[in-house]
């Protein structure tokens, strides 16, 4: 008979806890993620029929594993594939969304990881704002967007509003199709006239887009560093505001 110390039931115990949590439960049906949690999309793919969001999450900490799985839009500029309202502790990962207004939407949001992530529009002409994006990230602070690749958007990444800092985004790439208007945004916000501040923007690859990168005057404060941009036809960086700071960009216009 094994003799147990009490250090080793311990240690079991607290092994069987951590095994515990790493259990992931399926997304619901309805899309809504409002408790913490781990969590699977199950499936091929989940296709939004409308204009909703496929998966609205509103709870806070929780961890949501695509896992591989497609959410696919109706196209024509309609519908969100993953949008996290007032939030905080979430992380989005591993999945392929396409052909919806709105690929992932962060909004009133904290300490969030959107990671992984496959992302492709229609390519639509810009014929009304907003045009196809990528990700949007609202009035949110502490929002890491990294080694994410996005394809034929008219816009890859926006980011809005004077509640919006201390964000990072990094390692990404962006490639447009032939209506991308701007690669990585940064502007105020509905009934908001500042704009973000205290971001880091850096490693980026941002190809294809008439400019690359753009901060309106009211965005301020943030370091835009060793991103590479081949551009159309606009500018590179165009930084409307002086406090911005440019650093070991490098780019080239495409003929």
């Amino acid at each position: 008979m094994k003799t147990w110390t009490k250090a080793a039931m311990a240690a079991t115990m607290m092994c069987g806890l951590a095994m515990a949590g790493d259990d992931a439960r399926p997304v619901p049906g309805s899309g809504l993620i409002d408790s913490p949690g781990n969590y699977v999309l199950q499936g091929d793919r989940r296709s939004v029929s409308t204009s909703r969001a496929a998966i609205e999450i509103t709870a806070s900490d929780v961890t949501l594993d695509l896992n591989g799985t497609m959410i696919s839009g109706p196209g024509g500029k309609l519908g969100v594939g993953v949008r996290i309202m007032g939030a905080s502790g979430v992380q989005v990962k591993n999945g392929l969304i396409s052909n919806l207004a709105f690929g992932v939407i962060v909004m009133n949001s904290r300490n969030v990881v959107l990671k992984d992530l496959q992302i492709r529009g229609e390519g639509l002409p810009i014929v009304t704002l907003p045009p196809e994006t990528a990700i949007m990230i609202v009035q949110s602070r502490n929002v890491v967007v990294e080694d994410n690749a996005i394809y034929n958007t008219g816009l890859g990444i926006f980011v809005r509003g004077g509640m919006s800092g201390g964000n990072r985004i990094a390692n990404n790439t962006l490639t447009a199709g032939m209506n991308g208007a701007l690669g990585i945004c940064y502007n105020p916000a509905d009934n908001d006239p500042m704009g973000p501040r205290g971001d880091l923007i850096y490693g980026n690859l941002v190809s294809g887009f008439g400019t690359g990168i753009q901060a309106s005057s009211m965005s301020m404060a943030n370091v835009f560093k060793a991103n590479t941009i081949f551009y159309r036809g606009g500018k590179a960086i165009e930084l409307m505001n002086d406090t911005n700071m440019e650093m070991d960009n490098t780019s080239a216009m495409l003929p």
